[in-house]
């Protein structure tokens, strides 16, 4: 489904990404590690196109997805961003979760329905009149995957998930993501804690500086390459 080769990111002037290459495939996921600054977000905004489409950048190598050159703002790839308030600005949850649908013209029972099923994917069912800044945090975030989850991506990507959520939050962030991958959606994560990430399976990718340092199953986090890097060592490898 999706292949990155040989991916150099530059934002003015300056090197973000060197030589990432990864493959992955229809309902599989990724799991991306790394410190601060080790470019985990530019690889989530170049594979989706948002750099250099939104964000200048100048941009290296190749993505391949479903066997052709990805296009702009690929909209078969959908991304949640790290503050979910960012995707968040309607007055009600089922308005949210129906805008990119209705800007594509779907309107009528397709758009509810629609709105019916993502809400039902993240536990939101019954809270599509509610206020979405009246929302805990968690649930802002699940609204913001099930924004996502509407417009019927074959890819999604979420950056930071958890990164301002509890314990409880999280864990239940991570259930959805697990179901999605368990209904053939390809899921690629960007997370601090790799104690989430490990849980969620699949393979993990691990970047420094820049670099790719690792990638493989969860036993790269045992690797002295990897520990010494600065990444989490995750409790459950």
């Amino acid at each position: 489904m999706l292949d990155v080769e040989k991916l150099s990111v530059s934002i003015k002037g300056r090197r973000i990404l060197q030589d990432v290459s990864f493959s992955l495939k229809k309902g599989e996921s990724l799991g991306i590690a790394g410190t601060m600054g080790s470019g985990k977000t530019t690889l989530l905004y170049s594979i989706k196109g948002i750099i250099p489409g939104l964000k200048s950048g100048k941009v290296d190598g190749r993505i391949i997805f479903s066997g052709a050159p990805r296009k702009a703002m690929d909209k078969r790839i959908g991304i949640v961003f790290q503050n979910p308030n960012d995707q968040v600005f309607c007055n009600t949850v089922a308005e949210e979760v129906g805008f990119g649908l209705k800007n594509l013209g779907i309107k009528g029972h397709a758009l509810e329905a629609s709105v019916q099923d993502a809400l039902r994917r993240v536990g939101l069912e019954g809270r599509a009149k509610d206020d979405p800044f009246e929302l805990s945090q968690g649930q802002r975030q699940k609204l913001a995957i099930a924004s996502v989850l509407a417009m019927g991506p074959e890819l999604i990507m979420l950056d930071e998930p958890t990164s301002s959520l509890d314990h409880r939050a999280s864990v239940e962030i991570y259930d959805i993501l697990r179901g999605l991958v368990k209904e053939g959606k390809s899921v690629i994560v960007v997370e601090h804690d790799t104690d989430y990430l490990v849980g969620l399976g699949g393979k993990f990718l691990v970047l420094d500086e820049g670099r790719q340092v690792a990638q493989g199953g969860k036993e790269i986090f045992g690797l002295k390459e990897v520990k010494g890097c600065g990444v989490k060592i995750p409790w459950t490898r």
